[in-house]
């Protein structure tokens, strides 16, 4: 498990000192955090998961328990924002087809692939066939609902 933490001990009244926590790889060297950032946005009833980094199979568990928690609350649309992705691998399109997956029929399920290298690897595994892809946030957000799975706008 890659886990980097500060936390703060006190010894016998004396002043906190800083306790740093790192995990080591398999090879004897620290491991460093994921290379992913999440943030989450609500606009009404459409729920945004933006993600900033590399989507694979390192950071995708994160991922796949972030879109859980959010479908959870049932939101009517979920637009997950693939826009400042700098790599995305079949992990990561696992974990996007689970959600389509788990969202259908109450969440509307929008991807945001405005970068070649994410929407070219959509395409290549042709899952612009089942996604509804879009090529920016706000076209995710305001398109209509469709009825046709394969519906992309560009």
């Amino acid at each position: 498990m890659n886990l980097s933490a500060l936390a703060t001990r006190r010894r016998h009244g004396l002043a906190a000192e800083p306790l740093v926590l790192v995990m080591f790889g398999p090879h004897g060297t620290p491991s460093l955090p994921a290379g992913l950032k999440l943030s989450e946005e609500l606009i009404g009833r459409t729920a945004i998961l933006a993600l900033d980094g590399e989507f694979d199979l390192y950071t995708a568990p994160e991922v796949d328990l972030a879109l859980d928690l959010i479908l959870r609350r049932a939101p009517r649309r979920l637009v997950v924002d693939l826009s400042q992705v700098s790599f995305l691998n079949s992990a990561g399109l696992e974990v996007l087809l689970g959600c389509h997956r788990r969202a259908a029929p109450q969440t509307d399920l929008r991807i945001v692939a405005a970068t070649r290298s994410t929407w070219r690897f959509l395409q290549i595994a042709r899952l612009h066939e089942t996604l509804v892809i879009h090529t920016s946030r706000a076209a995710a957000v305001a398109a209509p609902v469709s009825r046709d799975p394969r519906a992309w706008s560009p």
